[in-house]
């Protein structure tokens, strides 16, 4: 009897060990490491259906956070979301290798501005970057609260609508009042747009001079600053701060309608223009196999009709094939109107991020701006 409980029980354990074997996906596994909104269940369940593979998300809030665990590990992930402007930085470190295009059946339906722009193309005839969404850098306005005091920054554009000058962030009045999205790409490049730079992302030592006055007063402007989607949404909802330069517009009107006080808050486009990031999807240059296989599957889902039409739903940032624009929600086509328009109609000066004259350098000097300001 001893000797059959053993068997038993040796038999339970070969049983119990064998488990993860017999559950691994045929198909492979998917890792991916993005931005809130890339990687939604509504998309990402059917796709490990039918593809029988599992798909591994990571999630991280800031271009920089992104850059550091790929480059600290770029075998952990196959695919990561990142901006025209980082394509060039992950190359250089030798981060990404080039992306078939060819195996892509819906990239010719990508809009041709976004197929033509070169920021992709680091190597001639290649592609290391394929396009999913693009979006811009404007204000969330709680208007309930400081709307009469915005009179002074808004300029008519016709149709009712408004934009807002970039002198709100600097001024007296809103002190304590505002915040931005703590990522240097961003508020260096946009601050230098206010301070009447014609190429804010090729600076002269005399630009950088004039971006440095202008963002150090805006710093000092600001309470704190928001971490991404989240933070920012915390923050202006328990009005830590009435004034926010963000990059989440069209997440945060949906989540804010959602909430019920949507009727607070304003969206405005910067007046004297601001920078549009094209995010999308970059391999690394680890990936091969299965990985290869289900990243640019992945990635052809993103920029067709149905994927198109569900990240517009989900996220509301433009998208890159005219086929999704039906899954914008009321919200966004009211709040974030820019959005259901061609870019070519953008109705301020709009700067395509590409990589700038010295990233490193404006990593440093945002985190000096506000190292001397306690932050």
């Amino acid at each position: 009897m001893k000797k059959l409980s053993v068997l038993l029980l040796s038999l339970c354990l070969v049983v119990l060990f064998s488990i993860p074997a017999m559950a691994a996906k045929e198909g492979g596994t998917l890792s991916i490491l993005c931005f809130f909104g890339y990687a939604d269940d509504s998309w990402v369940k059917p796709f490990e259906e039918k593809y029988d593979c599992e798909v591994k998300i990571t999630y991280a809030g800031t271009v920089e956070e992104h850059f550091t665990k790929t480059k600290a590990a770029p075998g952990l992930y196959n695919i990561i979301s990142n901006d025209s402007g980082r394509v060039q930085m992950y190359y250089d470190a030798g981060l990404i290798q080039p992306i078939d295009v060819s195996r892509l059946k819906n990239y010719p339906k990508i809009g041709k501005y976004f197929r033509d722009h070169p920021y992709a193309e680091v190597e001639p005839g290649k592609k290391f970057h394929v396009p999913i969404c693009w979006g811009d850098q404007d204000f969330i306005v709680n208007t309930a609260v400081v709307g009469d005091r915005l009179k002074p920054y808004l300029t008519d554009i016709g149709g009712g609508r408004q934009v807002l000058s970039y002198r709100v962030m600097k001024a007296p009045q809103f002190k304590d009042m505002v915040t931005m999205f703590d990522e240097s790409t961003n508020v260096t490049s946009m601050s230098a747009i206010a301070a009447g730079i014609t190429h804010p992302f090729n600076l002269s030592e005399a630009d950088y001079e004039a971006m440095i006055t202008e963002l150090s007063l805006w710093a000092k402007n600001c309470r704190q600053f928001t971490l991404g989607f989240d933070s920012e949404k915390a923050i202006l909802t328990g009005e830590d701060a009435y004034i926010s330069i963000t990059g989440n517009n069209a997440i945060e009107a949906n989540a804010l309608v959602e909430e019920g006080v949507g009727d607070k808050f304003t969206h405005y486009l910067p007046t004297e223009g601001t920078i549009c990031w094209i995010d999308g999807w970059v391999i690394t240059k680890p990936t091969k196999g299965k990985s290869l296989d289900l990243a640019l599957k992945y990635i052809d889902y993103m920029i067709g009709d149905a994927g198109q039409t569900l990240l517009a739903e989900k996220v509301g940032f433009g998208i890159i094939n005219p086929a999704g624009g039906g899954g914008y929600t009321d919200a966004v086509k009211e709040r974030t109107w820019w959005y259901t328009m061609s870019i070519d109609e953008f109705p301020v000066p709009l700067y395509i991020m590409v990589t700038e004259e010295d990233p490193e350098r404006r990593v440093n000097t945002w985190l000096e701006i506000k190292a001397k300001l306690g932050f």
